[in-house]
C-alpha cells in the first residue's frame, strides 16, 4: 500500500501543479479565465477517449507493466507542458496527459481487488484517498519555491512542469521491476498467508458471481445510473475546487505568487487527515452512507461559507479548510459501495470516466462564471450546490444495497 499511495500522489501532483503555475503561466502566456478553466478540464478528454480500453488491459495483462507504461508516458507528457508556448500547445499537451492517465485510477482499484477482501476494501482505498491532499500539501510549498525561481532565463513555472514531472518517469520504470501483481507472487508473504488471502479474495469473488448470477443490477439499472450521478456531481466540486484554490487565495490575498502557492497548502493539512480518519472508521463500523454523504456535505457547506466570509481573507481560508476536509474523504465509503456491486473493469471505468466528466465541467464552470461576474463566488456557488446533492443521492441508496 506505501507504494500505491506515493504512485497516487504523483498521479495527483501531475495533475494539479497546473494550479500552481498558472499563478504566473496565465500571465506570461495570456490566458484568459475561460481558456485556463478549459484547458485545465480539457485534459479528462484524454481520460473519457482512453480509460475503459486501459482499464480491460491492467484486468487482463500484467498490473505491473501496464501502470508502469502509464506513468512513464504521464511523466513525460507532464514534464512537456513546461515547453508549452500557445494556447493550442497547451490544450493538446493536457489532452495527452489525461490519455496517458486514463486507465490508472480504475487500474489501480482493479489491482487491489485482488489484494484486499471486500471487508478491508475503504481502508484500501482511504490509502489513496490521502493521495489528492498529500499531492497539494507536497507540491505547493515545492511549486511556491520553484515559482520563486529562474534558471537558464527559464521562468519558475516552466520549472514547476518540469522537475515534478520527472519522478513519475522514473517511478514507471521501477514499478514495471518491481510491481508484484498477486498474492500468489508475493515472496514476501509467507505460504500460509498466500494461501489465505487467495482463498479469502476467491470466496469474495465467488460472492459477486453468484449475486451477478441472481441479478446483479446492469448498466441501466438504478442503482449503477445513481453511482455515476453521484460521481460525476462530486468531481465536479473536487476539480473545480482543486484547479481553482490557488487563484482563488491570490484574488482573495494579493500576495506574490511563491506566497499563494505556500498559503494554497493550508487547507489540506486537515484533509489528510480527515481522509485517513473516515476511512478507518468506515471499515471499524462497517458503515457506508454516513461515511460517504457526510464528508460530501462538508465539503459543500465548506464552499459555501467561504462565500458568506469572502470578504475577510482568513475567515475565507478557514471556510476553504473546514471545505477540503470532505475533499477526498468520502471516496473510500463511496468505492466500498460500488466495488461490492461491480468488480469488472468496465463498470469500473464508466464509473470513473463520469468523474472525468465531473472533472472536466468544473474547472470550466469555474473559468466560465469567473469571466462573467468577474469574481469566484457564483462559481464555488455553484461547485457547493452540485457536491451537496451528491451527499443527498448518497443517502437516498438503500441500506439493503450496502455492502
Amino acid at each position: 500500500m506505501p507504494v500505491v499511495t506515493f504512485l497516487f500522489v504523483l498521479c495527483f501532483l501531475d495533475r494539479v501543479n497546473l494550479s500552481f503555475a498558472a499563478l504566473d503561466m496565465t500571465k506570461d502566456l495570456g490566458l484568459s479565465p475561460s481558456v485556463y478553466g478549459f484547458g485545465a478540464g480539457i485534459f479528462f478528454w484524454g481520460y473519457l477517449l482512453c480509460e475503459i480500453p486501459a482499464a480491460r488491459l491492467v484486468e487482463r495483462r500484467s498490473a505491473s507493466f501496464w501502470l508502469g507504461l502509464m506513468l512513464v508516458l504521464w511523466g513525460a507528457a507532464a514534464t512537456l507542458m513546461g515547453t508549452v508556448n500557445t494556447v493550442g500547445e497547451f490544450y493538446a499537451y493536457r489532452v495527452v496527459l489525461g490519455i496517458a492517465e486514463a486507465g490508472f485510477f480504475p487500474g489501480i482499484l482493479i489491482y487491489l481487488s485482488r489484494w484486499f477482501p471486500q471487508a478491508d476494501r475503504a481502508r484500501a482505498v482511504g490509502a489513496l484517498a490521502v493521495g489528492l491532499p498529500a499531492a497539494n500539501l507536497l507540491g505547493a510549498p515545492v511549486s511556491g519555491w520553484l515559482l520563486a525561481q529562474t534558471w537558464w532565463h527559464v521562468p519558475g513555472w516552466r520549472w514547476v512542469f518540469i522537475v515534478e514531472g520527472l519522478p513519475s518517469v522514473i517511478a514507471g520504470v521501477l514499478v514495471m521491476l518491481f510491481l508484484t501483481n498477486r498474492p500468489r507472487d508475493a515472496r514476501w508473504l509467507t505460504q500460509e498467508e498466500r494461501h489465505w488471502l487467495e482463498d479469502t479474495l476467491a470466496r469474495d469473488h465467488a460472492a459477486n458471481r453468484a449475486k451477478a448470477a441472481g441479478g446483479t443490477p446492469g448498466y441501466l439499472h438504478g442503482l449503477f445510473l445513481l453511482l455515476v450521478l453521484i460521481w460525476f456531481l462530486d468531481n465536479v466540486g473536487v476539480y473545480g475546487f482543486n484547479l481553482w484554490l490557488p487563484m482563488i487565495l491570490r484574488r482573495l490575498s494579493g500576495y506574490s505568487s511563491a506566497a499563494v502557492a505556500f498559503l494554497s497548502a493550508t487547507p489540506f493539512v486537515g484533509a489528510l487527515i480527515a481522509a485517513a480518519v473516515v476511512s478507518l472508521s468506515s471499515d471499524r463500523r462497517k458503515e457506508r452512507r454516513w461515511h460517504t454523504a457526510g464528508p460530501m456535505m462538508i465539503f459543500g457547506c465548506g464552499m459555501a461559507l467561504s462565500v458568506l466570509l469572502h470578504e475577510s481573507l482568513w475567515w475565507s481560508v478557514g471556510a476553504l479548510s473546514i471545505a477540503a476536509l470532505g475533499l477526498t474523504s468520502g471516496t473510500p465509503g463511496f468505492w466500498a459501495i460500488a466495488t461490492s456491486h461491480y468488480a469488472g473493469s468496465t463498470h469500473i471505468a464508466i464509473i470513473t470516466s463520469a468523474g472525468a466528466l465531473g472533472g472536466m465541467a468544473g474547472p470550466v464552470v469555474m473559468g466560465y462564471l469567473r469571466e462573467l461576474t468577474g469574481d469566484f463566488l457564483a462559481g464555488l456557488t455553484a461547485l457547493s450546490f452540485c457536491v451537496v446533492l451528491a451527499g443527498c443521492l448518497v443517502l437516498m441508496l438503500r441500506r439493503r444495497t450496502l455492502p
